[in-house]
């Protein structure tokens, strides 16, 4: 279940954004590195939180099981460590400036940290529980591709106020290459 919620929201949904998106600028380069960002940041954030309401919620004895670790008061800790992060991530949608890159790295912090935790538990301790193993690919992939769609959406002008995005196409204007 696990895998199949994030490949729903970090590439089935975007994909169909993109294919459905009816700004004047849809399918230009920029507007499918920014939808695919928005995406990556913002919907992994709002997952994020619900994470972290589970670590912290009354079944969080249950999710300590899955992973294959005893409940314990650092549940409750991390619980809270992703709801944080979750929140700076889901809040960047509407401030891509330097706010967006600040979830970005809390992000890769997060879960690279996370991917290595899990690593050590399959390698030190034996540790196949579903929940251990399988955050593994999403908790390297999910950061560096937003890592990556973060630095193209900079590369290519994004950044700015998205106040001053909808100004600049209702005028019908391009944005230009480079930073802002």
């Amino acid at each position: 279940m696990f895998l199949v919620t994030y490949i729903l929201v970090l590439v089935v949904f975007p994909t169909v954004h993109t294919v459905i998106d009816r700004r004047p600028n849809r399918r230009t380069r920029f507007r499918v590195v920014e939808i695919w960002l928005l995406w990556f940041v913002g919907a992994s954030g709002l997952l994020s939180v619900l994470t972290g309401l589970g670590h912290i919620g009354p079944g969080a004895p249950g999710i300590a099981d899955g992973i294959g670790f005893a409940h314990s008061p650092f549940q409750w800790e991390v619980g809270w460590a992703d709801i944080a992060i979750g929140t700076i991530g889901f809040l960047s949608v509407w401030r891509r400036d330097s706010f967006m890159t600040a979830a970005v790295i809390a992000l890769a912090i997060l879960y690279w940290g996370d991917a290595v935790g899990h690593i050590m538990q399959l390698v030190a301790h034996d540790n196949t529980a579903p929940n251990n193993v399988q955050p593994i690919y999403t908790d390297i992939l999910q950061p560096l591709v937003a890592v990556i769609l973060l630095v193209l959406y900079r590369r290519m002008g994004g950044g700015r106020s998205p106040e001053v995005e909808q100004s600049d196409e209702r005028a019908g204007r391009q944005r230009p290459l480079g930073r802002p």
